[in-house]
């Protein structure tokens, strides 16, 4: 007999469940652990229009607050368990002012626990120290660690120094402050924005980071312990893994080139890594 199932069967309260789902195992983290969060990203609020020519997205500045109100809704009344929220970055669109960050930080109410990435568009890639005040004075203090239950750390790591586009001295103070997060070694998930991969975008693939970037940092982190990397930056779903370490890298709440606004709730539980990419119907 087949099941019937409706649109409206589909739909969890106005939040459509995708289908696709992951499994990472995680080597050395206890079994027993069983714990549940929710990873947002790439809000880009603004109280200005999103355009871009060179990148080729043009947003009005009220669909960034739309979208943000109504993702910041979802989470709230989400009946899926889960104890904080990860945002990983890019708040708000522009830094040049702190107007995109007051409104950003209006918008994201909350009702458990949230912590914060600052993305390229928050801080740039050099020159960093500019705008971190304006930004820690908002949202909390960056490159900080926590463990939100015992035996796992989760590491919120600003990577934009680490960009070829960051100057030598940025890029050192980002290793430096890597190195302090993950010290002493224990299983950790590194959250972050820009992430080093290569990206396919207007049928092109760009080059990622050199390698000799990417090979200093992958080796800290296996070194520190880190076991999958939470990030966001491309505005797509998508999975790779570099020197043994997964990358997962989650969708916008922006509909920049016609995204569909979502987030993604995790869990950890029997020693694997899993998600839901939850999608809005605005």
């Amino acid at each position: 007999m087949l099941l019937k199932v409706t649109r409206r069967d589909f739909l969890l309260g106005g939040l459509g469940v995708a289908a696709a789902r992951s499994a990472t195992p995680l080597a050395g983290i206890d079994r027993k652990i069983d714990f549940s969060f929710i990873q947002v990203s790439d809000t880009h609020v603004s109280r200005r229009r999103l355009y871009s020519a060179r990148r080729r997205y043009d947003v009005p500045a009220e669909e960034s607050i739309r979208r943000t109100r109504a993702v910041v809704e979802a989470i709230n009344r989400c009946t899926l368990p889960y104890e904080l929220i990860i945002h990983t970055g890019d708040v708000a669109h522009t830094r040049d002012t702190n107007e995109d960050f007051d409104l950003a930080r209006e918008l994201h109410q909350f009702e458990r626990a949230a912590y914060y990435v600052p993305g390229n568009h928050d801080l740039g890639y050099s020159h960093t120290h500019d705008y971190r005040p304006a930004f820690e004075k908002r949202f909390g203090k960056t490159n900080v660690a926590i463990e939100p239950v015992e035996g796992l750390r989760f590491a919120l790591f600003d990577s934009q120094p680490l960009d070829p586009r960051a100057g030598e001295e940025d890029r050192e103070w980002a290793f430096g402050q890597l190195d302090r997060l993950l010290t002493p070694a224990k299983p950790t998930l590194l959250f972050c924005h820009v992430m080093g991969l290569p990206s396919y975008h207007v049928n092109r693939l760009w080059e990622g980071w050199p390698a000799a970037i990417m090979d200093r940092w992958t080796r800290r982190m296996k070194e520190g312990g880190v076991i999958a990397v939470l990030a966001g930056h491309f505005h797509r779903d998508e999975s790779h893994t570099v020197n043994g370490i997964p990358f997962h890298l989650c969708g916008p709440v922006i509909n920049m080139w016609g995204r569909q606004t979502c987030f993604r709730h995790w869990r950890i539980a029997g020693g694997a890594l899993d998600y839901r990419t939850v999608y809005l119907e605005l």
